[in-house]
């Protein structure tokens, strides 16, 4: 249930049957292109991966003595597909390439822009929200469109979380049966029209709003600034392509509060309806090995950290917590490591369960010397699995709230695993 495109870009050969091309040229052209044209281009694994738009990718690698690649165009809208097929005509005609392309709505071939819209992305979203309806009851399907490997917001009765924002049930009804789905597709799709419009930039914020923004101050990280600033300046781009359409206000003052910036005048600016936007404002769940666990969505991940262990942090000099987890897949099934909970500054040990998983936790005596001079470590087993969660925290008084997080698990099937 995807619109998808797939390519090739096949050197021409000389007539003494060389090109020159290899791996290494292919990246580096990539690279090229990229920073000639304004493009976002990484390389990761042998893959090149260009970035138009939050949820608008391309990839392709070198392979067999071609360049091969693919992308999926349904999400973030129409206006990235015909840029996907420009941007190919871009990257084969400079490199003198080859280009095949396979693309199912017949674009490449007609460059009809209304017809890729009208036949194949709104009853593609028309499609989308009658499955959501269908589905609205069953257990796990609240997320929709939602990034494949990432975090999971937490879960809201009535509300369907996608890509750019909570939709309420309500108001998907109201696409499925008002017969004006288009109308609704442009507050769903990024990138709804050929040009990059006020809706372009302000649903490419409210991607960022609602899966990046951590509303924290710029002040506390280089991640808070960098997030911060880029959704400022896709909104006021949207104002300043059309002070009419409706806008985030509140999101948006927020976010100039964080980063110190001055606001643009509202005046006549009309609010964006629905509910609040930004999952991290909640907790979210990591899924690791057979089981997800709760982080609060403010925590930065520490990328230094090495093994199998993950890092959470919040970052705060004053009152701050460090949050780890270290999954252990054991040969049978789990036990606890009994020795961790009969050292001697283990103050308490307490048992709970959380659906199937069954965990034990120790809480610390305090240690004066510490900058967190408070800990509770537990261990979790379900089935093979053994996981090791500790948080440091600076307040005796959130010791309550900090056991209510570590205890907030769930186990998962390898058929949910996604």
């Amino acid at each position: 249930m995807s619109i998808t495109i797939q390519f090739s870009m096949e050197p021409k050969k000389s007539w003494f049957g060389k090109n020159g091309w290899d791996q290494q040229k292919a990246e580096k052209y990539a690279k090229d292109l990229a920073h000639e044209h304004g493009y976002h281009c990484d390389i990761i694994d042998g893959y090149m991966i260009y970035q138009f738009c939050p949820e608008g990718f391309v990839w392709m690698k070198w392979a067999e003595h071609r360049l091969v690649g693919d992308c999926q165009t349904n999400i973030a809208g129409p206006g990235f597909h015909a840029a996907v097929v420009h941007f190919l005509e871009l990257f084969a005609a400079h490199a003198e390439l080859k280009l095949l392309v396979e693309d199912q709505t017949g674009y490449y071939e007609d460059r009809d822009f209304q017809k890729l819209r009208r036949e194949h992305f709104y009853p593609w979203f028309l499609e989308l929200m009658k499955m959501v309806l269908e589905k609205k009851d069953v257990a796990g399907e609240q997320l929709v469109c939602w990034p494949s490997n990432y975090y999971l917001p937490e879960e809201e009765e009535g509300m369907i979380t996608t890509h750019i924002r909570r939709f309420s049930i309500r108001e998907i009804y109201g696409v499925v049966h008002s017969g004006l789905s288009m109308i609704f597709a442009k507050d769903f799709f990024l990138w709804n029209e050929e040009e990059k419009d006020a809706y372009y930039y302000r649903n490419c914020a409210l991607v960022m709003v609602n899966q990046e923004c951590y509303f924290m101050p710029s002040t506390r990280s280089e991640e808070d600034r960098v997030i911060n600033e880029g959704i400022l300046h896709m909104l006021e781009e949207a104002l300043e392509h059309d002070r009419r359409i409706p806008f985030p206000v509140r999101e948006y003052r927020q976010i100039c509060s964080l980063a110190e910036h001055e606001p643009v005048n509202l005046e006549g600016v009309s609010e964006l309806g629905g509910e609040e936007i930004g999952c991290r404002k909640g907790l979210l769940f990591r899924t690791i090995g057979c089981m997800q666990f709760a982080v609060p969505g403010h925590y930065l991940y520490d990328a230094r950290e090495r093994g199998n262990t993950e890092h959470y942090y919040d970052g705060l000099k004053q009152g701050g917590h460090d949050y780890y987890i270290c999954a252990i897949r054991t040969t049978n099934a789990a036990e606890f490591q009994e020795t961790s909970f009969q050292r001697d500054n283990v103050e308490r040990v307490l048992e709970f369960t959380s659906g199937d998983a069954v965990g034990k936790m120790a809480v610390y005596r305090p240690n004066a010397q510490k900058d967190k001079p408070y800990t509770i470590s537990a261990q979790i087993i379900y089935k093979n699995q053994l996981t090791l969660i500790s948080v440091d925290y600076a307040d005796a008084q959130e010791q309550e709230c900090v056991m209510e997080l570590v205890k907030n698990v769930r186990t998962i099937e390898p058929s949910e695993q996604k």
